[in-house]
């Protein structure tokens, strides 16, 4: 029988020890854990067909002292899930509650003109944030804009041709600072017209652009990853003001 990935704190060698009845336990466990909780040491076992002795064994094997001390463990663990799953909701409606400012909005409306009075419009995505730049150049493309979107440093800036305005929208993550920084450096030297969107403050950064819409009040976090909702919802909304505008006109 294989064994799952541990949701516990315990080690990819802890549970690599187990053998074949013990893994049956461990593996009933994970998808069980709030039943076993509420079980004694002979429930489990009858549950899961075999001995209390393998039990025991199970739960030293996870660096126990015993059945009673893994339930402990076990408990612990359910309720960290929880206070987390309360913090990730909290965090994303923060996020839902920033959309309605008047900085948010008011933002979105100027990206949005000035996309729409572009002569060229690009977007940069550097490294993790690549696919972003795909996506939101897909999605302009797709209501008639015509927008290409970079993955990587590489390619070159053109001059922006006299009587015409190039944008180039720049995902921002302090984590790429030094290369956004550069990047913007080769841009505004060819007189592009340069957006930061960015769920963090950029900081001097923001001096160095034409505008900086912040498309969150800080990263949005779903566990331990950061959540691209932000970026996205703020990319369809400047999209339905275009679309809304484009059909009024």
């Amino acid at each position: 029988m294989g064994i799952g990935v541990s949701i516990l704190n315990f080690t990819y060698t802890q549970v690599s020890s187990l053998n074949e009845t013990e893994a049956q336990v461990y593996n009933y466990v994970m998808m069980n854990r709030d039943k076993v909780i509420d079980e004694n040491i002979r429930e489990l076992a009858h549950d899961t067909h075999v001995s209390t002795a393998t039990v025991i064994r199970f739960c030293k094997k996870m660096g126990c002292s015993g059945f009673l001390e893994f339930k402990y463990k076990l408990k612990d663990h359910i309720h960290a899930e929880l206070i987390k799953a309360k913090q990730d909701c909290t965090n994303f409606m923060s996020f839902v509650a920033y959309t309605t400012t008047k900085q948010y909005q008011d933002g979105i409306q100027r990206v949005a003109e000035i996309i729409q009075n572009a002569d060229n419009f690009f977007v940069l995505g550097l490294r993790h944030c690549a696919d972003f730049s795909i996506y939101i150049a897909r999605t302009f493309s797709r209501i008639g804009y015509y927008c290409y979107g970079f993955v990587d440093n590489l390619y070159p800036a053109q001059d922006v041709p006299e009587g015409e305005t190039s944008v180039i929208m720049i995902i921002y993550d302090k984590s790429l600072e030094d290369l956004i920084f550069e990047e913007i450096r080769k841009y505004k030297s060819k007189h592009y017209q340069v957006i930061l969107l960015s769920c963090e403050n950029v900081g001097a950064m923001e001096h160095l652009c034409d505008d900086v819409i912040y498309v969150a009040d800080g990263k949005v976090k779903l566990g331990s990853l950061t959540s691209g909702v932000p970026m996205l919802y703020a990319v369809e909304r400047i999209v339905g003001i275009l679309t809304k505008e484009e059909i009024e006109n």
